[in-house]
């Protein structure tokens, strides 16, 4: 499997307080999709948005709002599942 860094790129966005973490992710997934998800699934929270406002994607899925990159790390194992490596959750 292929290692993720998922890195966010506008905080100032308001979707991004339905996620508990705002920082760099290291995910192991077999491509970008799977690791945004993986994310999403790992930091995504509920929010008090006023019903009606309209729904938007969660953060971690959005490409506007974080960049995927595929990485080589040494720390990191490919060989697994598909999981957040970091941070630890």
């Amino acid at each position: 499997m292929a290692l993720w860094k998922l890195t966010p790129l506008d905080l100032t966005d308001r979707n991004w307080e339905a996620s508990s973490h705002r920082g760099m992710a290291i995910v192991r997934a077999p491509d970008a999709q799977a690791a945004r998800d993986a994310a999403q699934r790992a930091f995504g929270v509920k929010t008090r948005f006023r019903p009606g406002a309209g729904m938007t994607p969660p953060p971690w899925e959005r490409d506007e709002l974080v960049k995927a990159e595929s990485v080589a790390d040494p720390r990191y194992d490919p060989e697994g599942p598909t999981e957040v490596l970091e941070p630890s959750v």
